[in-house]
C-alpha cells in the first residue's frame, strides 16, 4: 500500500497502532502456532508473540521464549500436559473458550480466553490470585476474536486527535450499561459521561500525554452509568505519533474498580466498627459484673422483706433502673465484636407477641399481627431476637407521633441462590414491621445501620446497628424500605428450624446443700456469689484465680470434703480463662461438675458450652432465683 502524499503511512499508524494496544493491554496476551506430528495430531506449540505484561508475569524478555514451546519455558512443570485439553478444545470445536486453571509455572491462577485463528490461537487474560479474595471479577472475556485483546472485561477506545473520532469497544459500552448501538463514537459520549468534578483533571492528563512522549497516562475518575449511578474507571492509555512527534491518535483501556472502591470503603467501615466494638465489649465486660453485685443483692434483700415494707417499693425501682442498666450493656454486647447469641429453640410466634405488643404502652399507635399458620420456630436467643423487635416497634411508633397502626407480619421464606438478602438458599421466616409514618429520606436510608448515628432529639443511635448486628451474628439480615410521608418496613430473615422447643418451665427457684467453689476477679461479685448461695442453701468458697481455684479445689478433695461443683467466671484479664481452668480441674477430679459464667465472652464458650465440657451456664447479671434453678439441675437431690 503507497502512502498519501503529504500524510503519514496509514499501513505504518495502523501497525503502531495495534502493536500499541497490544503492548499496554492491562492483561496478558500471547499468541502461539500448533506443531503436529506426521498424522496431524496436536504434540505441542509454540510461542509467536506475547505482550509486556504476559512477559512481565513469566518473568523473561521475548527473545528469551519466542520460538520455544511450553515445556522449555516452564520446564519445571508439565505445561504442554496441563494446557492441552484446552487446546485440543478449541481446534476440535473451532470456538473460543473461556477456562480458569491454578499455574505452578508463574504461581498464578489464570482466568483466560483462548481462540483458534487458523493454525494458531490467541490466549489473552488477568492473573485473577488476588482478586479471588477481596472482590468479585472485575471483568468478563470477550466473545470475539476481532477483540481478543481487548478480552477480560477491558473497555478499549481509539481517539483520532485529528478528527475527533472515537472508537469504543462495545465492553466499553458494556461498563457503563450500554448496547454496542446506544453510543455514538464521538469524544463528547465521554465527556458528557464524565462527572463533572474529575473532567478538568483529566483533560490535564490527557495534556501532559500529548505533550511529553514520557508521561504515563493513568488516571482514576468516575462516569455515569445509563442507571444514573457513577462507577469510577482506571484509565491507562498510549500516545500514537506521527514522524516528526505530532500526537495522532491516543489507544487506551478502562477498567471499572466501582467494586474495589466500595471494598475498600467497606473495610475502612469494618475496622471502625471494630474499634468501637472492642471499647464497648469491654465496656459492658466490667459493668455486667457491677451489675452482679447489685442485682444478686438487691434480690436477697427483696426476698428478706416483708410484702407490706414500706421499702419494698424504693428498691423494686432499683431494681427497674438495674434492669434498665441490664438492656444497655445487652446492646453494648451485640454491638460490639463479641456477644455470641445463647441459642436456644424458640416458637416464633411467642417471641413475636411477647416482643411486640407490649412496646406501645401508653402510646397511641398499636400493632396489629398477621401471623402465618404453622409458623417456623427459629434457634435464636430470645432475648436478642426481642430486643431487635422491641426496637422496630418503638421506631414505628414515633414515626407515627399522632398514633396509627403498627403491621408486625411473619411469614416462611423459602430463599434460593441470587435472592435479594444476599442469604444463602434455605428456610428462613420473615418478619416485618410497617409504619405509615414519615418515612425516612434516601440521603438518610444509607446510614441507618450506623453506630451513633441518629435523627432523634434524644437517643444512643445504637437501636438499630444493635439491632443489625443481632440479626447478622444469627445468620440471617435486615432490609428496609422508606418512602418520606407514605411510611417504612423493616424486614428481618432469619433461619428457621423445624426443632420444637422445649417443653415446660423452671419453675421457680430451688434451694439444696453442699459445698460450691467461685472463682470470679471482682470482689463484689464474689460477695454477692456468697450471699445468694448462702440464701439457696449452700456453703461456697470464693477465689479470685484459677491458680487459687485448682490448688483449693485439690485440697478440698484430698483432704475428703470436696466441692460438689464449681462455678467460673469466664473472662479473667491477664488470666487463664474459665474454660482453661476446667481443664486443669478435669486433670485434678474427671468428674468435676462446673457451671460457666460471664457477661461477655469473645468464643462462643457461653452459647455452647456443653461443647466445652460445662454443665450448665449463668448469663451475668444473674438473680439468685436463675442460680437456684441452676444447681438444682445439675446437681439433682438424692
Amino acid at each position: 500500500m503507497q502512502d498519501v502524499k503529504g500524510q503519514p503511512g496509514v499501513g505504518r499508524v495502523r501497525d503502531v497502532l495495534y502493536r500499541g494496544l497490544f503492548e499496554h493491554l492491562l492483561h496478558e496476551v500471547h499468541i502461539w502456532q500448533l506443531v503436529r506430528d506426521d498424522e496431524g495430531r496436536i504434540v505441542t506449540w509454540r510461542l509467536l508473540d506475547a505482550n509486556r505484561r504476559t512477559l512481565e508475569s513469566w518473568g523473561r524478555t521475548l527473545s528469551d521464549v519466542v520460538g520455544r514451546t511450553p515445556d522449555e519455558i516452564f520446564p519445571d512443570v508439565e505445561a504442554t500436559e496441563a494446557f492441552m485439553p484446552i487446546v485440543s478444545k478449541i481446534f476440535e470445536t473451532g470456538e473460543p473458550h473461556e477456562w480458569e486453571m491454578d499455574f505452578e509455572g508463574t504461581g498464578q491462577t489464570l482466568r483466560m480466553v483462548s481462540a483458534p485463528v487458523g493454525d494458531c490461537f490467541v490466549s489473552t487474560g488477568f492473573d485473577v490470585s488476588d482478586s479471588r479474595h477481596q472482590e468479585r471479577e472485575l471483568v468478563h472475556a470477550l466473545e470475539r476474536l476481532n477483540e481478543a485483546i481487548a478480552a477480560g472485561g477491558v473497555g478499549l477506545w481509539d481517539w483520532d486527535l485529528l478528527t475527533d473520532h472515537v472508537r469504543f469497544s462495545d465492553e466499553w459500552k458494556a461498563q457503563l450499561g450500554y448496547e454496542p448501538h446506544e453510543i455514538e463514537d464521538r469524544f463528547e459520549e465521554w465527556r458528557s459521561r464524565c462527572h463533572p468534578d474529575d473532567v478538568t483533571s483529566t483533560m490535564l492528563e490527557v495534556e501532559a500525554a500529548m505533550a511529553d512522549p514520557d508521561h504515563e497516562y493513568r488516571v482514576v475518575f468516575r462516569m455515569r452509568h445509563k442507571d444514573g449511578s457513577w462507577r469510577w474507571i482506571h484509565a491507562r492509555s498510549s500516545v500514537i505519533r506521527g514522524e516528526d512527534g505530532t500526537p495522532l491518535r491516543m489507544v487506551g483501556s478502562h477498567l471499572d474498580l466501582t467494586d474495589r472502591h466500595l471494598l475498600d470503603e467497606h473495610v475502612r467501615e469494618v475496622q471502625k466498627l471494630e474499634s468501637l466494638g472492642t471499647l464497648a465489649a469491654g465496656i459492658a465486660h466490667d459493668f455486667n459484673n457491677l451489675l452482679l453485685a447489685i442485682t444478686g443483692n438487691l434480690s436477697i434483700v427483696l426476698d428478706a422483706l416483708p410484702e407490706d415494707s414500706e421499702h419494698a417499693d424504693l428498691l423494686a425501682d432499683v431494681d427497674e433502673a438495674a434492669l434498665r442498666a441490664q438492656s444497655l450493656t445487652n446492646q453494648l454486647l451485640t454491638f460490639s465484636t463479641g456477644g455470641h447469641p445463647v441459642r436456644e429453640i424458640a416458637d416464633t410466634r411467642d417471641v413475636i407477641l411477647g416482643s411486640a405488643q407490649f412496646m406501645t404502652r401508653g402510646s397511641r399507635a398499636h400493632c396489629e399481627f398477621e401471623l402465618a399458620d404453622e409458623l417456623l420456630n427459629i434457634d435464636a436467643d430470645v432475648g436478642q431476637i426481642s430486643q431487635v423487635l422491641g426496637n422496630l416497634v418503638v421506631n414505628a411508633d414515633q414515626a407515627m407521633p399522632g398514633g396509627g397502626v403498627i403491621d408486625v407480619t411473619a411469614r416462611n421464606l423459602e430463599i434460593g441462590r441470587g435472592h435479594e438478602t444476599g442469604l444463602p438458599p434455605g428456610s428462613y421466616v420473615q418478619i416485618s414491621v410497617t409504619d405509615d409514618g414519615e418515612g425516612i429520606p434516601q440521603e438518610t436510608l444509607g446510614r441507618i445501620f450506623d453506630p451513633f448515628f441518629t435523627t432523634k432529639a434524644t437517643g444512643s443511635g445504637l437501636g438499630l446497628a444493635t439491632s443489625h448486628s443481632i440479626v447478622a451474628n444469627h445468620g440471617g439480615r435486615i432490609l428496609v424500605e422508606s418512602e418520606v410521608e407514605v411510611g417504612t418496613s423493616f424486614h428481618v430473615f432469619l433461619p428457621a428450624t423445624t426443632l420444637d422447643p422445649p417443653h415446660g418451665g423452671e419453675g421457680e427457684a430451688r434451694t439444696g446443700s453442699g459445698r460450691l467453689l467461685v472463682m470470679d476477679d471482682e470482689p463484689a461479685v464474689r460477695t454477692a456469689m456468697r450471699r445468694m448461695l448462702a440464701r439457696l442453701g449452700y456453703a461456697a468458697e470464693t477465689v479470685a484465680n484459677g491458680d487459687e481455684a485448682v490448688a483449693l479445689y485439690r485440697e478440698a478433695l484430698e483432704a475428703g470434703d470436696p466441692f460438689q461443683a464449681v462455678i467460673l467466671d469466664l473472662t479473667i484479664p491477664g488470666k487463664p480463662s474459665g474454660e482453661q481452668v476446667l481443664q486443669d480441674l478435669l486433670e485434678v477430679d474427671a468428674d468435676v461438675v462446673a457451671l460457666v459464667a460471664s457477661g461477655y465472652a469473645e468464643n462462643d464458650v457461653l452459647a455452647h458450652y456443653a461443647e466445652h465440657g460445662f454443665a450448665g451456664r449463668l448469663q451475668k447479671p444473674f438473680t439468685a432465683q436463675a442460680l437456684g434453678d441452676q444447681l438444682a439441675r445439675i446437681l439433682p437431690t438424692a
